[in-house]
């Protein structure tokens, strides 16, 4: 069987690399921290939505295809639908601790954090890999896919806490990286989230499709001196939220969305309700009345799960918090076929990092079932590609943007995702774009301060951020009319 260099450790690359290591291959792990812990997967609810429980693949279909607005690849979606939950039961076969009701499955019994849901199901994943015999190599960062004769080959990594370098020999190569959160200031996604795949993915001659459709979270405090961390869509089922003049509008919102409540909305219709908190935010604010709580909400567990934080942040205040839209989500990504097998030759790709299955948006509890059905498939199939002659392969050595006279790459970074959530944001617009794709085109040329391992880390992620915030503003500026998570004005 095949040697298999697996680029993520979040939830598609460990099912990824637990598949492929199954299957007989030899699986090596790359991950920029300490194996998962920084993935997205460990941030999220740890929940699942798929065809189980009565409802059929057929239903489920239906749905996620409403919810894309009907852009989504069918063939994509079809697989997900059919597969997802024989992909749930196999994941269980392994020892994952799940839980299934109607359309619904859930690991969060496992997880310690009860803000972090999906973090048990991780620990778990890396637990079973590590007994299989996978391999990590940790606190490294992915800079090149070896591409020689038309197929992939290895990977160039570097450990950024000391900055070696080396070059990682495979009969295939799957990109689990994830998506690029970090891209913007207003984000509930880990530091590591910035968009490496996008960018080792195009370096390699690959296409990225539907870039334009962000997902940004309809809810997250925004409140000074506040953690940046998402609410619950249910917050207003049980607080007043208000706009800057004092108004409600949430119920009328929801009666022209066709959902009835907060909970419905999460799954159906986050898209517009981030549209509408970002349209808020610009006009003054969206405030949820905290200070109006009844004293018996205060132990419903439904309430306090409803506000994300632990309840000492909230119990006393006298005046509302401000709410607004967290970036959440990329629905577009590498283009891939049924089995994460992408254009080059021995290269697949499974998890955010890809793109075509969610269309303009994504349906709550979708990206799991997602990162799991196609990290299953992208594994298997890797760990059957042929094996092939060993290439002399060099690892790249310098960062070749890092100079003692540039500018501190703390300090670009932090511009580059204040300017993207302005421009490439909830809200577009075609002059902001234009502007932001000449200021991207001008930090190509900027050289770097990186002095420290943690500013060497910084600088190794910068060719991500760029590939996707170009990739980004480009499809924005393409689709010249309002979809989905892609909303422009001014077009």
């Amino acid at each position: 069987m095949a040697d298999v260099v697996i680029v993520g450790s979040g939830g598609a690359g460990l099912t990824a690399a637990i598949a492929a290591r199954r299957a007989g291959a030899g699986v090596t792990v790359i991950s920029k921290t300490e194996a998962a812990v920084a993935s997205c997967t460990a941030y999220s609810a740890g929940l699942f939505s798929l065809a189980c429980g009565g409802v059929s693949p057929r239903e489920q279909y239906e749905k996620l295809l409403k919810t894309g607005y009907g852009l989504s690849d069918r063939v994509l979606l079809k697989t997900l639908t059919e597969e997802s939950g024989p992909a749930l039961e196999e994941l269980a076969s392994w020892g994952v601790t799940l839980k299934f009701s109607k359309g619904r499955a859930s690991a969060r019994a496992a997880a310690k954090n009860g803000l972090m849901g999906g973090s048990g199901l991780v620990e778990q994943l890396v637990r079973i890999a590590k007994d299989s015999g996978v391999k990590f190599v940790e606190w490294s960062a992915a800079r090149e896919i070896f591409i020689r004769g038309g197929r992939a080959c290895g990977v160039s990594v570097t450990d950024w806490r000391g900055g070696e370098s080396s070059a990682l020999h495979a009969d295939a190569v799957i990109l689990a990286s994830g998506g690029a959160g970090r891209l913007y200031s207003h984000t509930d996604n880990p530091e590591r989230m910035t968009g490496d795949g996008y960018a080792l993915a195009l370096a390699a001659g690959l296409k990225l499709r539907d870039m334009e459709f962000v997902q940004f979270y309809p809810v997250g405090w925004a409140q000074e001196n506040f953690p940046m961390w998402m609410a619950d869509t249910t917050l207003g089922d049980f607080i007043r939220v208000t706009d800057a003049e004092g108004r409600e509008f949430l119920p009328e919102a929801y009666r022209e969305w066709g959902v009835k409540d907060g909970k419905e909305c999460n799954y159906y219709a986050r898209d517009r309700l981030s549209l509408l908190l970002a349209q808020k935010d610009r006009e003054g604010g969206a405030y949820a009345h905290i200070e109006e709580t009844p004293a018996e909400l205060w132990d419903d567990p439904v309430f306090i799960y409803a506000l994300t934080l632990p309840r000492e942040f909230f119990r006393g205040r006298k005046e509302p918090l401000r709410i607004a839209p967290l970036e959440h989500y990329f629905c577009g990504g590498v283009e891939i076929g049924t089995c994460g097998e992408t254009a080059v030759d021995g290269l697949y790709a499974c998890g955010e990092v890809t793109g075509g299955i969610d269309g303009a948006n994504r349906m709550g509890g979708n990206a799991l079932a997602h990162i799991v059905t196609f990290g299953l498939r992208a594994g298997r199939a890797a760990a059957g590609h042929p094996r092939e002659a060993r290439q002399g392969l060099t690892a790249k050595d310098e960062i070749e943007t890092v100079s003692p006279n540039g500018r501190p790459v703390s300090e670009i970074r932090e511009e580059l995702r204040k300017k993207a959530w302005q421009a490439i944001g909830p809200i577009r617009r075609a002059a902001e774009i234009k502007d932001f794709l000449l200021y991207i085109e001008s930090l190509k040329k900027e050289k770097l301060k990186a002095e420290t391992p943690h500013e060497r880390l910084l600088a190794l992620e910068m060719p991500g951020l760029l590939a996707s915030a170009e990739a980004v503003a480009k499809a924005a500026l393409a689709r010249k009319e309002s979809v989905g998570a892609h909303y422009v004005i001014c077009m």
